[in-house]
């Protein structure tokens, strides 16, 4: 492939990128079957979008480098670019600055280890590899490994594999069985993806294929990896390489629906080049690259096109890889969270010895007791956040007064930012030593239960007096 070449597929992957996402952005979340026909609203400008953003950040990064990337480098650009709270980026960054070692940052006391938050990233790698789905693979991985589990990791790596594929002239019907080779076989991943495929080759409808999907892969969290990239699946296959019915397809099977169009719009961009995506999609938002308040210290693009021009020049920059499918059977490093920075001791109630934690999911002491109690050291007069969440309800008090009831049966979505309506509560107990007690609805080991106390900001902040590094700035 020349270089010309190359430079138009990367222009029509990032404007196709950027229209998805645009698209699907104000519906992001709703889960039943929607009826787009167009941009609705109609913007003026490409919103900030994540499903971006981060990959100008790791644009940064390889601009930056000599030849390679290592953890330690995706590392060190969360603690110091990004800033966001949301799911799983939250827990990377409280991971990294309680020293959680790199190779199990990911999945460490992550509830959103499964999501969307490393799938959306894949483009960057398939423009530096186009046809090297091998490297793609492999820094798609090495990508997502501090964010995410299996799931998550599978996500990225198809899609990266995919997208490679037919970056260098591969059909879309072929790639995405190839991609499928660089994933766990007995993943939920693929396995959601091989049933859209056979699906579409047993010619059931769109709509049929749909349903039967969210019945097999359905979740109450809208940002589960494994349903949403079979959705993106569905929408390029049923979508037969028509750019505006694919990405229409994606926004209206519903969930993170922004993510799905987004790299729908992504992959055909890449196929059909910016001169094979219809103006009336282009002309709305325009050219510009805007980037939220989450993302800092980088020198982002301000078009689309600088974005693809500075895409285009590190093209051969980063060392060759080759995947070996022995990354998925790679041991898990054991963490012994009694180690960590801003661990403390909580003490099951009615009775029991203390055990560590941090935040987050409860200990199986504490759920099977049915409650616990805990000491709270605050050094500044500032408000903090408790989330609480649990499947059978629980009620929170605070130095003996009740703060919080939590209901039963709410969604289990133990996120800072999107918990949900009655499990959250601001609290300003002020500076000293005060002291927190849980009554869980159930006592049941097994049961979801979570606690988490945050900054102002929705951060996730220690129970411990003394600060950890690497606070978030937004």
């Amino acid at each position: 492939m020349n270089a010309k070449q190359l430079e138009k597929e990367i222009q029509g992957c990032w404007l196709g990128k950027s229209i998805g996402g645009t698209l699907g952005l104000p519906v992001e979340g709703r889960m039943e079957r929607l009826h787009f026909s167009f941009y609705d609203p109609v913007p003026t400008v490409a919103p900030p979008n994540d499903d971006l953003e981060l990959q100008l950040v790791w644009l940064h990064l390889v601009e930056n480098t000599d030849h390679t990337l290592a953890e330690t480098d995706f590392a060190r650009a969360w603690l110091d670019h990004i800033h966001y709270m949301w799911d799983e980026y939250g827990c990377c960054r409280w991971n990294l600055r309680r020293g959680v070692p790199l190779e199990a940052v990911g999945s460490f006391e992550n509830p959103f280890h499964a999501c969307m938050g490393s799938p959306i990233r894949s483009e960057i790698w398939a423009c530096l590899f186009p046809g090297d789905p091998g490297s793609a693979a492999s820094y798609a991985a090495l990508d997502a490994l501090l964010d995410h589990g299996v799931e998550g990791i599978a996500g990225e790596v198809l899609f990266a594999v995919m997208q490679s594929i037919v970056a260098a002239g591969g059909k879309l019907e072929e790639a995405i069985p190839r991609a499928l080779q660089y994933i766990p076989d007995d993943c939920e991943t693929a396995r959601a993806v091989q049933f859209i495929l056979r699906a579409h080759r047993s010619g059931v409808s769109e709509w049929d294929c749909w349903k039967e999907l969210l019945a097999r892969h359905g979740n109450e969290n809208f940002t589960i990896a494994p349903l949403n990239v079979a959705l993106t699946i569905w929408a390029l296959l049923y979508g037969a390489g028509d750019f505006e019915k694919s990405i229409l397809l994606a926004v209206n099977g519903g969930y993170d629906t922004d993510c799905t169009a987004a790299t729908a719009g992504a992959t055909l961009g890449l196929i059909l080049g910016a001169e094979g995506i219809p103006s009336r999609w282009i002309e709305p938002i325009g050219e510009g690259v805007f980037i939220g308040p989450g993302i800092l210290g980088i020198e982002a693009p301000k078009t689309l096109g600088e974005l693809t021009r500075r895409t285009a020049q590190l093209s051969g920059k980063l060392e060759v890889r080759k995947w070996d499918n022995s990354f998925w059977k790679q041991p898990r490093m054991p963490v012994r969270l009694e180690d960590l920075p801003g661990t403390i001791r909580v003490t099951p109630i009615p009775g029991g010895d203390p055990v560590p934690w941090a935040n987050g999911e409860l200990p199986e002491q504490v759920k099977g007791a049915g409650g616990a109690s805990w000491t709270w050291q605050l050094a500044t007069d500032e408000p903090r956040e408790i989330i609480c969440l649990a499947r059978g309800g629980a009620r929170l008090f605070l130095d003996d007064m009740p703060v919080m009831e939590c209901p039963a049966g709410l969604p289990y979505l133990p996120a800072t930012h999107r918990s949900p309506e009655g499990s959250r509560i601001r609290v300003h107990p002020g500076i000293g030593t005060h002291h927190v007690r849980l009554e869980l609805g159930a006592s049941d080991p097994r049961q979801d239960a979570s606690v988490i106390l945050a900054y102002p900001n929705l951060h996730i902040c220690p129970w411990t007096e003394t600060e950890l590094p690497h606070k978030a700035i937004l």
